[in-house]
């Protein structure tokens, strides 16, 4: 006996919205792989850019090796934050949506800064 055309339907949507969820879940779930991040020496000169490798990160780890304040901005997001002399910092998003990263200092400036990602 075949099932009703119905019946059928819904058992599609069913397993269709299953299986987005399950794509849901594992795209906001961590797995906890680190990336490395070339460590960068930034200027005035310009902003350095960094395209984040492969997969969107989850997290971004800094550490400002000195020796002035470093200025970072996600992805193209409106606000920039700051990274003072010899501070850290993790940055987390819910999602893996890291995919550039844009560091800068003031006019006749310069800093290291050292990187490492997690998605």
């Amino acid at each position: 006996m075949e099932p009703a055309p119905l019946q059928t339907a819904l058992l599609y949507k069913i397993l269709k919205a299953e299986r987005e969820t399950l794509e849901f879940l594992k795209s906001i779930t961590p797995e906890g792989v680190d990336v490395p991040l070339p460590e960068s020496t930034v200027t005035s000169a310009k902003p350095t850019i960094i395209d984040v490798p492969h997969v969107p990160l989850r997290s971004v780890y800094f550490f400002n090796k000195g020796s002035n304040t470093v200025y970072y901005l996600i992805n193209d997001d409106a606000t920039e934050f700051p990274l003072e002399d010899r501070e850290s910092i993790t940055v987390t998003r819910p999602r893996r949506t890291i995919v550039k990263i844009t560091l800068r200092v003031r006019a006749g400036e310069s800093a290291t800064v050292q990187m490492k990602g997690q998605y």
